[in-house]
Formats: C-alpha cells, structure tokens, sequence
C-alpha cells in the first residue's frame, strides 16, 4: 500500500507523527536546520509543491509558523487534512505558543494526527492505534515526572533570558521572575533599562535559583546575564527550542527536567528574599 504523505511544518510535529505513523506514513518536514526562525522563515517554491503534494499537513498555528496557513490557501484544492495544533487546543491570544513544551497538549495533538492518519490508511488503523498509545503512555509519564517535581520544587524563584519555556516553567509550579525582560527579547525589542537593571541585580544577589536560556539564540545580552549568574553561583539550563537532530519528544523533555532537576536540588535552599 502507498504510505499517507504527511507534511509537518516543524520537526517537533514530525517526530510525533513519525511515532504514531510507522511505515504506514512517510512524513517529511519544512524546518529541518535547528538554526532557523520559524517566525522568520520564508517558504520557497519547493516548499509549496511539498505543501500541495501532501495527503496530511501539520503545523504548530498560534501566529508560530502563519506562512504555512498562506500555503494552505493557496493549494486548498489539494484536499490535504490540515491540522493546527493551535485549533486542537483551542489556543487564544496571548497564550505561550510553546506547545511542545506541554504534555497535555501534546497528548490532544497525538490524538488529532492519529485520527487523521487513519483516515487515510484505514488498513493500518489498528498499528496506528497501538502506536498512538505506546505514545501516550510515554507522555503520560512524563507529565508525572512534572508532577513529582513541581511537589519538590514549586515556588522556586527562576528567570529565563526569554518566554519559550513558560508553558513548562508554569507546569513545574516555578515562580517566573522578570516577564517583561522576556517579552521583549522575544519581540526583538531592546529591555528596557529598569527591566535589565533589576534582572541583574537579582542574578548579583543571588535571588534567583536558576536561570534559563535558550541555546539557540545567545546574544552578547544573554552572555553578560550567563556570566553574572555564573558570578552568584546560580544554576543555569541550555534548552533548544526546536527538537534537536536524532531525538524522540519524550527524551528531549526527559533530558531538561533532568537539566531542571540537577539544578533546583543543587539549589534548594535558596528562595525569595
């Protein structure tokens, strides 16, 4: 039997389609370089002939990867099932479009791209269906490791040099500190000076327990609060934000709550002044 074609706009959604579809599904991708900015990318041509040749499209939706919703439209005639993680949830503005991040999100979007897949390939829907579990129940486990974790460490004081991580961050019961630092950074906007001022101070003060960072996007601002926090002894975390190369999703969220973990514990003590 021909495989179902599905696209995914990203490599997170592929992994979990590939989990799901097994043979039956030959996925491929469009951000394949850990490098790229979805929110910068621009489609090429071949591009859209992938777009329109696919039986099934996912994309992450929320504002996240909009040049695939203009691919969409322009090939509508395709008929391809499009699935928007954002539509999944229900996703409403502004909420944090790190849905990755979430394992309760990532359990409604197995499900959507499940069903989807066997709708296509009717014959495999008993594989799909037990590969969809054998997902779940890793999901499902890692959303109890969150649990254990937010018992031990909720309320810790923690800073990330930008928002990508709330979703998981909030999850774990951490208190988040310096938003608007955040949110600028993640608009490509200069913090202002009060912002970057009072991130500083805490970093030099030692009132934070663990700063967060994202490895893909270091910057000489980044670089100087790595180093203060490296002054006060305060843990720090690397995080990608997209899937690294060669990783399933369930051992990519092992490894940062591990990175979280060593940290916090080796940190426990210290709490808001």
């Amino acid at each position: 039997m021909t495989p179902v074609r599905a696209l995914a706009a990203e490599a997170v959604w592929r992994d979990i389609a590939m989990q799901i579809g097994g043979d039956a599904v030959a996925v491929d991708c469009v951000m394949t370089a850990p490098e790229l900015d979805p929110h910068l990318f621009e489609p090429t041509p071949a591009t859209a002939r992938a777009v329109a040749a696919a039986d099934v499209l996912i994309a992450n939706g929320g504002g996240y990867d909009a040049w695939m919703d203009r691919l969409v439209d322009a090939g509508k005639s395709s008929g391809a099932r499009y699935i928007r993680i954002s539509d999944v949830i229900g996703w409403r503005e502004p909420d944090n479009t790190h849905f990755w991040y979430d394992p309760v999100i990532v359990r409604q979007a197995a499900a959507a791209i499940a069903s989807a897949f066997s709708g296509y390939a009717g014959y495999a829907a008993p594989a799909i269906a037990a590969r969809k579990e054998a997902l779940l129940r890793d999901i499902d486990a890692i959303a109890a490791r969150i649990r254990a974790l937010r018992a031990r460490f909720s309320g810790a004081r923690v800073a990330a040099t930008e928002p990508f991580l709330d979703r998981l961050l909030g999850a774990l019961g951490l208190d988040e500190a310096h938003a608007e630092f955040q949110r600028s950074v993640m608009n490509d906007v200069e913090p202002g000076p009060a912002d970057v001022a009072a991130f500083e101070s805490d970093l030099r003060n030692g009132r934070l327990s663990m700063l967060v960072y994202n490895a893909q996007t270091v910057t000489p601002a980044t670089t100087r609060l790595l180093s203060l926090a490296s002054a006060a002894r305060i843990p720090t975390i690397s995080v990608t934000e997209t899937l690294p190369p060669k990783l399933r999703w369930q051992d990519w969220m092992s490894g940062i709550l591990d990175q979280i973990e060593q940290a916090l514990s080796s940190n426990v003590n210290r709490r808001p002044a």
